[in-house]
């Protein structure tokens, strides 16, 4: 079989669900060749206001790489510190790479589970790219919602709005309403991951000191696992096709029944995702 090829790009030190993630996909390279991992900008109320994460994430990666088995040496590059809408317009590492990869392959799906400021530069500086990939973004919530105002991977509105108003082929995965369904409890992980070996267990601890931090019940929602299972099996999902939306002012989306197509997801069977992505973290156990 054929494997796919793939970019992550990802803010892998917010929250917890990114590690996940990341270490599903690397555990999944029977069906993915993992081209790159470029590391998106984010903020928080756990880092400083004018810190882009960038340098957390990076080391985030190699962490959850190293625990994978995989070397990162060459895997790994630094993207945006910044917001396009706050002006920055870098070509940066990330940036390069995500070009590099898509001109030298006939096909390449980049997996969005960050602010969207990265692919929107690489489309923008090199706009042959554009029929070469496929974007599968999680961002935003569905169309139904009142508006992407608290969504963190919408932040950078602007380059929400370059991706939409590119060409490019577009999949997008809704937080609200859809991937908010993947929530999981510590009282599940320490079922099902906990002890089985050094990679489990720093996501336990990740997942652990997250909830920690909050003054709710120890649950949380993996969300951006839900774009790394579509590309593993889509049969676990219903999509639609729908124009894609117009963003207003207050970041509501508008269907405007004149621009192109694109997918939207509605629903996934969860309990087939945490089936598949627990086996394969626990595939070797201590």
């Amino acid at each position: 079989m054929n494997k796919i090829n793939v970019i992550l790009d990802t803010d892998t030190y917010n929250e917890c669900d990114d590690q996940f993630a990341l270490a599903y996909l690397l555990k999944s390279q029977d069906k993915f060749n993992v081209e790159a991992i470029t590391i998106a900008p984010f903020q928080n109320h756990w880092i400083p206001s004018d810190d882009s994460g960038i340098e957390l994430s990076y080391e985030e990666a190699k962490k959850v790489c190293e625990l994978s088995g995989i070397k990162s040496d060459n895997l790994i590059f630094k993207g945006a510190t910044d917001y396009i809408k706050n002006g920055y317009s870098k070509r940066n590492d990330a940036v390069n790479k995500i070009i590099e990869i898509a001109l030298k392959n006939e096909k390449t799906y980049i997996l969005g589970i960050g602010a969207i400021t990265n692919i929107a530069l690489a489309i923008s500086y090199e706009p042959q790219i554009i029929d070469k990939i496929e974007v599968i973004w999680l961002g935003g919530h569905t169309l139904l919602n009142k508006n992407n105002l608290n969504e963190a991977n919408f932040k950078d509105v602007e380059a929400v709005k370059m991706v939409f108003e590119s060409n490019v082929k577009l999949t997008v995965v809704p937080c609200r309403g859809v991937a908010s369904n993947l929530y999981t409890s510590i009282y599940e992980l320490d079922k099902y991951i906990k002890g089985k070996n050094e990679l489990c267990d720093y996501l336990y601890k990740t997942f652990e000191t997250v909830v920690s931090k909050r003054e709710i019940l120890p649950r949380w929602r993996l969300w951006d696992v839900a774009v790394i299972a579509y590309m593993v099996n889509k049969e676990w999902f219903e999509i639609f096709e729908t124009n894609c939306p117009d963003i207003n002012e207050d970041t509501s989306y508008v269907v405007n029944t004149n621009n192109r197509k694109i997918t939207m997801i509605n629903y996934f069977d969860a309990c087939e995702i945490y089936k598949d992505l627990f086996e394969k973290l626990t595939r070797y156990s201590n």
